[in-house]
């Protein structure tokens, strides 16, 4: 009778929580329960998943979305690589006549390929094969976030790169004689290289593989193997350096340099209108004084003609 009792009360209690909500409730409830039927709190949440929060398997690409998400993904990652090798191509073949601007270019269209092939090839392969190549060794999980944010941080700065040279190009274009040049571009895209080399290398010391309780569009997984920073505190500080350092900054500093490049623009058209109407008053001015000045001639010599002619008469 009272095991019944226990046994609609934790059925109440599975309707209303979720699958990961409940999975704790389970682990807190007494070990004399589990024992009246000869059961472990682990094999009852083996029990529990499968009758309430089973995900759902996929073999294949089954279902519309996967389709369309895949055929999205294989059409970025053909196009994006082949528009990503011509841009390169072409952009060093400027660069090589010595315009720093295209060597940026060049470098952000290799970056634009690794970040390409890092994040989304990987994801392909989860998504139609069901590979998770990062999850074998350890060795490939930190070496794949390594490269990932690598390139993910040169394709962000590399852009602040060109930002600040049009910048300078367009507000000190004299002074942009000394800046603008290719040792110049080697030197801020080595910079640039190292520094984030440096700063991503702690995933070679933080990243692991670890499993963690997920619940996700097909089921809850309170076992689900990931890739990730290992210790919660780290994850946080590092999710916060990287929004900074990744989106916040680079985006404050290119959206600032724009501004000051339109207004540039602005001010110097200003100025061009203000030469031009200048130089057209000048210019009517002259015009009209040579007309005056050629119409007094012509007044003067009619009338000595005019005095010649009643003389002679």
């Amino acid at each position: 009778m009272e095991s019944s009792v226990i046994d609609r009360a934790v059925l109440a209690i599975v309707q209303s929580k979720t699958c990961q909500e409940m999975a704790e409730i389970i682990r807190s409830i007494n070990v004399s329960y589990y024992e009246a039927r000869n059961i472990t709190a682990e094999d009852f949440i083996k029990v529990f998943r499968v009758l309430h929060c089973a995900p759902t398997t996929y073999l294949g690409l089954q279902g519309i979305g996967k389709w369309i998400v895949s055929i999205i993904l294989i059409s970025f990652l053909i196009f994006g690589l082949i528009g990503n090798i011509l841009s390169a191509v072409i952009m060093y073949r400027r660069a090589r006549r010595g315009i720093s601007s295209y060597f940026y270019l060049t470098i952000l269209a290799i970056a634009d390929i690794g970040v390409l092939y890092s994040g989304g090839l990987l994801f392909l392969l989860e998504l139609v094969f069901n590979s998770h190549p990062l999850l074998e060794k350890k060795i490939y999980c930190r070496f794949g976030l390594y490269i990932l944010h690598l390139f993910t941080y040169m394709s962000a700065w590399l852009i602040v790169a060109v930002t600040f040279e049009r910048f300078i190009v367009v507000r000190f274009p004299f002074q942009s004689i000394l800046v603008c040049r290719m040792h110049v571009a080697y030197t801020i895209t080595l910079l640039i290289f190292l520094f984030f080399s440096l700063y991503t290398v702690h995933f070679f010391f933080t990243a692991d593989i670890f499993s963690a309780p997920i619940l996700t569009e097909e089921g809850y997984h309170p076992n689900y193997i990931v890739c990730d920073i290992n210790i919660k505190t780290h994850r946080r500080l590092f999710s916060f350096l990287d929004l900074y350092f990744y989106s916040l900054l680079p985006s404050v500093l290119i959206i600032v340099l724009n501004l000051l490049i339109i207004s540039t623009m602005f001010h110097a058209i200003k100025q061009r209108r203000t030469y031009l109407q200048a130089s057209d008053y000048n210019a009517t001015h002259e015009t009209c004084m040579r007309n005056l000045h050629l119409k007094n001639k012509s007044s003067s010599s009619i009338r000595t003609q005019f005095f010649r002619s009643r003389s002679l008469g």
